[in-house]
């Protein structure tokens, strides 16, 4: 890799490039494709020239067939036109370069092979350049033996190009016998951690430390076993990435509501994509050119090991003797400039470790599939209906985490760094380990489209408060309450707890399952954006009192947060929030405050994007790199309607009331009819509006009517005393026991004034 310098050309040059090699491409195809054997090069006014392109045609067609490589001259028109199209757009040319060598070296081969004696009535050219070098092996080894040779070249090159091994066909096939079909492993692999042999020690002498390309190269392909014999730094050795199992752990069928559940399968997911293979070359120049570069900052080491992982790579320096650790924490920028790197992050040191670790983006990240964390081990051997299928490590592990451990999540980032994705992740991961039965979600998301796919499953996870009319909570008020249910959802089962002589809900459920009797759920309370709720001056308290109460003490009862913001400021991520909430989640973002307000330490505005994450669990002293599976709306759709197709709850589970009674004299006493009964002048207007929507709540009173809790109470009270409403009935709404046909009689009883007031 070479080091940036000032471009040769401008944008606007490199664009007329681009563009001519385009036009030349097409001018090209047009001499091939008139080209006749009859055209001479002699120009003179008796000539006749069939070409297209005229004498130009004449001696481009001649040069490239006649004298060249045959008709093979035609596989050059597509690379000048991919040339074009990648100088033209700035495209970068790693791949092309390759490929230009191969398609040069495939087309000069063929030509040659197909100028043999024996091939040569297949094109019925004798190219000059190549047909004289067909001509001399065959005067030399003879014509068969020439057509062997050539063959195994062209086979040669194929597989330098595609880098595939000539004996893996033997070896599969040997392995294929060994191993059924169904025990195979995955084919996703992760790279093995590349070990650099440590020289011997030398006398202090102030030379630059250089790194041999062939020692790193000697390190790659190296196995463990190989390097251990050799004294190599002795390492942990990674674990094998997927692992195959006979037994899944979790069970793909449960019972709910006494009905069979079928957990959604992974086939419902797209397929993982194809791991990118590593380029050993470019891992080689990349440490060479790091090594050659830090002196000129100051600093001395070597590259001693390096850990390819699916989206970046970590290169493990070790300082020079006497070399300050602190001197490579402000190197970020100067190195990310010298590797022509977005972003480059510094792990100064390792922890456990005596090395510095330097993260350098890759070339071609590679995409994280869900559906690969999802058919992991780690995710399959988890005991957890809370494990969260995140993605893969910066080493390319599947990397899961259980939410009840955290117990809760803080996750921030800016706008399209991935959060609204990790949000999906946490969802989905949950909708494949658990029934309705046992785990619930309350979704708040004033942002109003992020969540709102997740409607469908009202009937099954969702809940909502008695004084609320939405599932997915976009109301800024609605939210208010919906977090002060949740307070009083979890007053009540600590009470139950206590009567039950049980510390959590775990104890509680194992012993109401061993008695027959129903269960408490977990609750999963998500808040896409918190910024928009902590905004409103009206609700800022509101919304910070309850979080901070559930993050201190909702875990024993199963409640759990995940709390999103794109806006990490200490406004909206405030200390009682902070102080509470353990389980930090930081995608990128704009400075280095930002990622000490969310992680307390710096490093988040380093990410990359895209699913680029540091992962804080409590009680760690540095966050760990994550890259986040990616999920789409379409594989969400397809799980969303295979629950639809699952049995449906008889019990609607509704959270209890937070609305605070209002002081007694809001009511006006007089301010009811004259008739007997006393009833409210409202009452028939409740009466109405009850029937209307066939719901006795005192909610839909309180809304419609615009009146408070006490007096909406009294309205459902009397309401039953006309049996028009059924007695109470838990934390659900009342039966309604008249039908739309007795509007019609209160119709009628209107027009005939019975309602007005006696005067």
């Amino acid at each position: 890799m070479q080091q940036n310098k000032k471009p040769f050309l401008s944008n606007r040059q490199i664009e007329i490039l681009g563009f001519i090699l385009i036009i030349l491409s097409i001018l090209f195809a047009l001499s091939l494709g008139s080209y006749s054997e009859r055209d001479e090069l002699i120009m003179t006014h008796h000539t006749l020239i069939d070409n297209t392109m005229g004498f130009a045609g004449v001696l481009i067609s001649s040069i490239l067939i006649k004298w060249g490589v045959g008709y093979f001259a035609w596989g050059f028109i597509p690379i000048i036109f991919a040339w074009g199209v990648f100088t033209l757009f700035k495209i970068k040319k790693n791949i092309l370069k390759r490929t230009t060598w191969f398609a040069t070296g495939l087309i000069v081969l063929l030509s040659i092979l197909f100028s043999t004696d024996a091939l040569l009535n297949v094109t019925g050219i004798f190219p000059l350049f190549t047909g004289m070098i067909a001509y001399a092996l065959s005067d030399w080894i003879g014509i068969v033996p020439t057509i062997i040779v050539l063959i195994s070249a062209i086979f040669i090159l194929i597989s330098g190009y595609f880098r595939f091994s000539l004996t893996a066909p033997i070896e599969s096939l040997k392995m294929g016998k060994r191993i059924k079909k169904e025990d195979k492993p995955e084919k996703i692999k992760p790279p093995k951690p590349i070990k650099v042999k440590k020289p011997k020690k030398e006398k202090k002498k102030k030379v630059k430390p250089e790194v041999a390309p062939d020692n790193i190269l000697d390190a790659i392909r190296r196995s463990p076993e190989d390097t251990e014999k050799e004294n190599i730094d002795k390492i942990e050795p990674i674990e094998k990435h997927v692992k195959a199992s006979k037994k899944a752990p979790v069970e793909p069928k449960k019972t709910y509501n006494d009905l069979p559940y079928i957990l959604p399968s992974p086939d419902l997911l797209n397929p993982p994509y194809t791991a990118n293979a590593i380029d050993r070359e470019e891992l080689n120049q990349k440490a060479q050119l790091l090594t050659e570069k830090l002196p000129t900052f100051g600093v001395e080491g070597r590259v001693v090991r390096i850990l390819p992982g699916p989206v970046i790579t970590m290169y493990e320096i070790e300082p020079g003797e006497g070399m300050r650790v602190n001197k490579f924490v402000n190197l970020e920028h100067d190195i990310a400039r010298v590797m022509a790197a977005k972003h480059v992050r510094i792990i100064a040191p390792i922890p456990g470790k005596t090395v510095v670790g330097i993260e350098i983006p890759n070339n071609n990240p590679e995409i994280i599939s869900f559906r690969s964390i999802i058919e992991s081990e780690k995710f399959k051997n988890s005991k957890s209906l809370l494990t969260i299928a995140v993605g893969k490590s910066a080493d390319g592990h599947p990397f899961v985490f259980e939410l009840d451990k955290l117990p809760h999540a803080l996750i921030a980032g800016t706008t399209g760094s991935g959060k609204s994705v990790c949000i999906n992740t946490i969802i989905m991961s949950i909708l494949y380990r658990a029934t309705p039965e046992e785990v619930k979600f309350i979704l708040i998301d004033p942002k109003k489209i992020e969540l709102s796919v997740y409607k469908a499953l009202e009937p099954y996870h969702l809940i909502t408060s008695e004084d609320i009319d939405e599932y997915v909570i976009t109301n800024a008020h609605n939210a208010v309450f919906a977090l002060r249910s949740a307070i009083i959802e979890m007053e009540s089962r600590y009470d139950r707890l206590q009567e039950a002589k049980v510390r959590n809900i775990y104890e509680y459920n194992k012993k109401k399952k061993a008695e027959n009797e129903p269960v408490m759920p977990l609750i999963v309370v998500v808040v896409d954006e918190l910024a928009d709720l902590m905004s409103n001056p009206k609700t800022r308290q509101d919304i910070e009192l309850p979080i901070q109460r559930l993050a201190q003490m909702a875990r024993a009862v199963g409640i759990h947060l995940v709390i999103a913001t794109q806006r990490p400021s200490v406004n909206v991520i405030t200390g009682l929030i902070r102080s509470n909430i353990p389980g930090r989640i930081a995608f990128n973002v704009a400075t280095k405050i930002d990622s000490r307000t969310i992680l307390d330490t710096g490093g988040a505005e380093t990410l990359l994007g895209n699913g680029d994450m540091l992962y804080l669990p409590p009680g760690k002293p540095k966050p760990v790199r994550i890259h986040n599976a990616f999920v789409t709306l379409e594989e969400i759709n397809k799980v969303l309607n295979h629950i639809k197709t699952q049995p449906k709850r008889d019990n609607d589970f509704i959270l209890p009331t937070a609305i605070e009674p209002e002081p007694e004299e809001e009511f006006d006493e007089t301010s009811t009819s004259s008739r007997g009964d006393a009833n409210d002048e409202l009452f028939y207007e409740a009466a109405k509006l009850v029937i209307s929507h066939q719901q006795g709540s005192a909610s839909l009173l309180q809304r419609r009517l615009k009146v408070g809790y006490a007096r909406a109470g009294r309205l459902i009270d009397e309401l039953e005393e006309a049996h028009i409403v059924g007695p109470p009935n838990g934390s659900k709404a009342r039966e309604v026991l008249e039908g739309p046909e007795f509007l019609e009689h209160i119709k009628e009883l209107e027009a005939d004034g019975y309602y007005e007031d006696d005067e």
